[in-house]
C-alpha cells in the first residue's frame, strides 16, 4: 500500500489524527501523574477449565520453579538464566542494551544484531500468571513472595515513559493484561501487602493511560497492534472498575475483530501465527466482557467461533497449526501447551501447538470444532485443505495481508504443506528472526523458502532487501480464487506478470498419492526452479537426478517416493536448508530442488507416493 493510492479525504483524516496523537504524546508525562480506579477481581478464571491433571500441575510448578531460579523460557531461546532481577532493557542474545532515557527518543530497531523482541518478550510478563497459578495450586508462599519482588523490580526499573519497554502501546497492553491476571490469581491480599497492591494499581493506571495516548489506530490500515491496544484497555478498565471506559473499549474490540477478519474466519494478515494471536485476543476479551456484564454482539461471538473453525480446519492430528507467513510466538497469555513445552529443548518445541487453546474456548464459546472434512475451502483467506485417509495437504493462495501491505506476508503463493497424520513432510520455512538479521528475515519470507515454483530467480512479490524494509513488500502476486478442479483444487497468481509469465497449480490428493501439476504460461525461454522443503525429521536420497523424469526417496517416520516429470530435461538436487518452529531458533533441514530451462508454455507433474 502506498499513501498516494488512498483518497485525499482519508489522507487528511489520517494526518489530523496523527497531529492530535502527537500533541497528546507531548503532554503525556504530565497527564499520567494522576491515578484512577481501584483493582478488583472479575472472576476471569471462573469461565475456563483450570489445570486438573497431575501432569498439568507438575508442568506449572516446574515452570514456576525455573522462574524463581532466574530462568525464563521464551520463544526459541531455550531458558536463558537472567537472574532474579533481570536487566529489563537488554537483549540477552547479543548482549546489547537500549538506553534508559525518554522512550520517545529511543531507536527500537538498530540493525546491529540486536532484537528488541528479547526485552519486550521478557517485559510482557506473561510468565507471571503462571507463577501465580503455581501459588494457587501449591499454596507455597515462595511463589507469591517471588512475584511481589520481581514485579516491584520491573516497576522500579521501568518508570513510566522511560526506556525501551515504554515505546509501543501493544507491549504495554499485553503487559497490562499479565499484571491484571496475576493480581486476580493472588487475590485476596493481606494488610501487609497493601503498599504493594497500591504500587501495582498505580502501574495499571499508568499502563491504561499510556495505551490511550499512544494507541496504534490508523485510518489507513490497522493490525494486531491496534487490536491488542483496545483489548488491553478493555481488560485494564474492567479490573480498575472504570465502567464507561470498559464499555467503550469492549464495543471497539467487537467491531475491530470483524474488520480484521474475513467472513470465513481467517485473519487478514495472511499468517497462521497472527491468526492465532488475534483469536486469543478475541477469546480473552470475550471472557473479560462476559465477566464484566458487557452486552456482547452475536456477530462478534459468531466470528470468533469461525476463527476457531478456521484453525480446526488447518490443524493436524496433534493440534498443531502449520507455520504460514510470519510467526513470532506472540501470546496474550501462555497456554498449557506452552508451559509443558518449556521443559523441552528449543528444537523440540512447536509455537503453534494449540490443543489446550481449544479446550479453553469450548466452555466459553459453548461449541466444538470437529474438522476433518475431505475438502475445506476457505475462499476469502485463500486456503484449501485436502484430506484422504491419514494424509492431508494445505494449499494456499493467500492474498497479501492488510490490504496488500503484507507486513507479515511471505512469498508463498501456491505453496503446499503435506502431512501424514501428525508428521509434516513438506513444511514452511517459519520465522527465525525479524530485525536481528535482515538477511535471514528476507530469506525466510522469500519464494525460495517455500514449496512453490520460482521463475528466473525472481520473487513473487518484489521486496527491498534494505534492513529498513523488513515489514514491507510489493503486492505483485495477486492470486486468483481457489477453485475445485478434477477432484482437487487449482489457483494461479500474477507475481510474474512483469516478465510475461503466469503460474497455475493444481493439487490433488488420492489414496496414497499426492499429485501436483504446475503450468507455466507465457512466451520466451525461462529458468524454473521447483522446491519442496522437508521437515527436519525427513531425509531425501536421490535416485534419478537428470532427465525428463527425476526421482528421489524420502525416509523418516515412513518411506515415500517423489517423482517429477516434464517435457524437457530436469535436474534434481538435494540442498541443505533450515526452518523454524520457534521464533529465534533454526532447525537443520533439507530441500528438494528441481530445475530446468524451457520455452513457454511448459509444466511439471510431481507425484508423491507412500505405502
Amino acid at each position: 500500500m502506498r499513501l498516494r493510492e488512498e483518497p485525499l479525504p482519508l489522507l487528511m483524516r489520517e494526518a489530523g489524527w496523527r497531529a492530535i496523537r502527537s500533541v497528546r504524546k507531548s503532554i503525556f508525562p504530565i497527564a499520567a501523574v494522576r491515578t484512577g480506579g481501584h483493582f478488583r477481581p472479575i472472576g476471569y478464571y471462573d469461565s475456563q477449565a483450570q489445570p486438573h491433571s497431575e501432569q498439568d500441575r507438575a508442568a506449572v510448578l516446574a515452570y514456576a520453579d525455573r522462574i524463581l531460579h532466574g530462568e525464563y523460557p521464551m520463544m526459541g531461546y531455550d531458558s536463558p538464566n537472567l537472574g532474579t532481577k533481570p536487566d529489563w532493557r537488554c537483549d540477552w542474545v547479543s548482549g546489547k542494551k537500549w538506553p534508559l532515557g525518554d522512550s520517545r527518543k529511543i531507536t527500537i530497531v538498530r540493525h546491529d544484531g540486536s532484537d528488541v523482541k528479547a526485552p519486550w518478550e521478557l517485559s510482557r510478563l506473561q510468565w507471571s500468571p503462571v507463577v501465580a497459578r503455581a501459588y494457587v495450586l501449591s499454596g507455597e508462599s515462595k511463589y507469591r513472595d517471588a512475584l511481589r519482588a520481581v514485579l516491584s523490580d520491573w516497576i522500579t526499573n521501568n518508570r513510566l515513559g522511560i526506556g525501551v519497554n515504554w515505546t509501543v502501546a501493544m507491549e504495554a497492553a499485553l503487559r497490562g493484561i499479565s499484571l491484571c491476571l496475576t493480581m486476580e490469581l493472588l487475590w485476596p491480599f493481606s494488610d501487609e501487602e497493601h503498599a504493594w497492591v497500591e504500587q501495582m494499581t498505580a502501574s495499571l493506571w499508568q499502563h491504561l493511560r499510556f495505551i490511550e495516548v499512544h494507541n496504534e489506530f490508523s485510518f489507513l490500515v490497522r493490525s494486531n497492534h491496534y487490536l491488542s491496544n483496545i483489548v488491553g484497555l478493555t481488560t485494564l478498565s474492567a479490573y480498575l472498575g472504570l465502567g464507561p471506559r470498559r464499555t467503550k473499549y469492549a464495543r471497539a474490540v467487537q467491531n475491530e475483530l470483524l474488520l480484521q477478519t474475513y467472513a470465513d474466519g481467517g485473519d487478514a494478515e495472511a499468517s497462521t501465527g497472527y491468526h492465532f494471536l488475534a483469536a486469543q485476543l478475541g477469546l480473552h476479551s470475550l471472557r473479560v466482557q462476559q465477566q464484566s456484564g458487557v452486552v456482547i454482539s452475536s456477530e462478534f461471538q459468531s466470528r470468533l467461533g469461525q476463527m476457531f473453525a478456521w484453525m480446526a480446519a488447518l490443524a493436524d492430528d496433534d493440534g498443531k497449526l502449520p507455520h504460514l507467513g510470519d510467526c513470532d510466538n506472540g501470546r496474550v497469555e501462555l497456554l498449557m501447551d506452552d508451559v509443558a513445552q518449556s521443559a523441552f529443548p528449543a528444537g523440540g518445541r512447536h509455537s503453534l501447538r494449540i490443543g489446550s487453546f481449544f479446550r479453553q474456548a469450548e466452555p466459553v464459546l459453548e461449541q466444538s470444532w470437529p474438522g476433518g472434512e475431505q475438502v475445506s475451502l476457505l475462499q476469502e483467506s485463500g486456503i484449501a485443505v485436502l484430506r484422504s485417509g491419514d494424509a492431508s495437504v494445505i494449499f494456499y493462495a493467500m492474498p497479501n495481508g492488510l490490504r496488500g501491505k503484507g507486513s507479515h506476508t511471505h512469498c508463498d503463493k501456491l505453496s503446499i504443506i503435506f502431512r501424514l497424520g501428525p508428521d509434516e513432510i513438506f513444511c514452511d520455512s517459519g520465522s527465525r528472526y525479524y530485525t536481528r538479521s535482515a538477511e535471514r528475515r528476507n530469506l525466510d519470507r522469500s519464494t525460495r523458502a517455500h514449496n512453490t515454483l520460482m521463475i528466473d530467480h525472481q520473487e513473487q512479490n518484489v521486496f527491498s532487501v534494505e534492513p529498513r524494509s523488513l515489514f514491507q513488500c510489493g503486492n505483485q502476486a495477486v492470486v486468483s480464487p481457489i477453485v475445485l478442479s478434477d477432484g482437487g483444487v487449482c489457483a494461479s497468481h500474477e507475481g510474474y506478470a512483469r516478465i510475461g509469465v503466469e503460474h497455475r497449480r493444481t493439487v490433488q490428493l488420492g489414496e496414497r498419492c499426492l499429485r501436483v501439476v504446475d503450468e507455466v504460461r507465457g512466451t520466451g525461454k525461462h529458468s524454473m526452479t521447483l522446491r519442496f522443503v522437508l521437515s527436519p525429521e525427513w531425509r531425501a536420497s536421490s535416485e534419478k537426478m537428470t532427465g525428463e523424469t527425476v526421482t528421489c526417496t524420502l525416509v523418516g517416520p515412513r518411506r515415500l517416493t517423489l517423482q517429477c516429470e516434464a517435457a524437457q530435461g530436469l535436474e534434481l538436487s538435494i540442498l541443505p536448508s533450515e526452518i523454524s518452529r520457534e521464533y529465534g531458533s533454526g532447525l537443520a533441514a533439507s530441500c528438494i530442488c528441481i530445475q530446468t530451462e524451457a520455452s513457454l508454455p511448459a509444466g511439471f507433474e510431481t507425484r508423491v507416493r507412500w505405502d
